[in-house]
């Protein structure tokens, strides 16, 4: 095993963040071959300059007076999130609650957007939950699809009622741009019936076009979210309980 190669893994390696989780296919840009990075990085294991995290997954430990530390849990789910320089999905449910300002619990779990079917997983005692994203994931999309995922969720956020998340929602979205307010609507009709009929529902507050919402719906179904006009205007005509 050639020292030059450990040196060019571990150089790449020095400039990480600590608590950053990494695969081998981290340096195949570096070394073209495959084997000769996983021998460096088992080498770097028994120096004790990585550690590993899980099958195929290593981290740069970060030292502390407490001796060394676990990986930061944002980096945790961070390959559920980036394929290198591609998103591949994005932090919602308890997450976005609180930043939100809809919840204040603290969660022990993660839920992450993916357009890949994933089942839950826990990752050092920590539960990573998937929730199918239909649409594609951009980086601009990402803040809207984590509006729609709210509304996916409105009537289990914890110690919010769905009286309370639609007031806060309806502020949110009514204070987007007009491109926004479109693009939730055009977002809005993969998902389920009831979320096309509470952003429909939100949007006829404003100028946006919410015909394809309306005709996307069964004119038989009625929706029992616990709203009324009181809380959403325009419930009745998107037959919304």
């Amino acid at each position: 095993m050639s020292l030059k190669v450990i040196d060019i893994i571990e150089n790449r390696i020095n400039k990480m963040r600590a608590g950053y989780i990494f695969t081998s296919s981290d340096f195949y840009d570096l070394v073209s071959e495959p084997t000769m990075v996983s021998r460096a990085l088992r080498q770097l294991i028994q120096s004790g300059k990585i550690r590993k995290y899980a099958k195929g997954r290593f981290y740069k430990p970060q030292q502390s007076i407490f001796g060394t530390l676990p990986p930061s849990e944002g980096w945790i789910v961070q390959d559920y999130l980036m394929d290198g320089k591609r998103i591949i999905g994005y932090l919602t449910g308890q997450y976005v609650y609180s930043k939100l300002g809809l919840s204040t619990q603290i969660s022990s779990a993660y839920t992450i957007g993916s357009n890949t079917y994933r089942r839950t997983i826990q990752r050092n005692g920590i539960k990573i939950r998937f929730v199918l994203q239909p649409n594609t994931i951009t980086r601009d999309n990402i803040p809207l699809l984590q509006i729609l995922d709210t509304i996916r969720f409105i009537r289990k956020i914890p110690a919010c009622t769905p009286k309370e998340a639609c007031a806060l929602l309806r502020l949110i979205i009514c204070k987007k741009t007009a491109d926004e307010r479109k693009q939730i609507a055009s977002l809005a009709i993969a998902y389920t019936d009831y979320v096309r009929a509470i952003v429909g529902a939100i949007l006829d507050e404003t100028d946006t076009d919410t015909e394809l919402l309306y005709r996307s719906l069964n004119p038989a179904s009625t929706y029992k979210i616990g709203l009324n006009e009181s809380d959403l205007p325009n419930c009745k005509k998107w037959r919304i309980k």
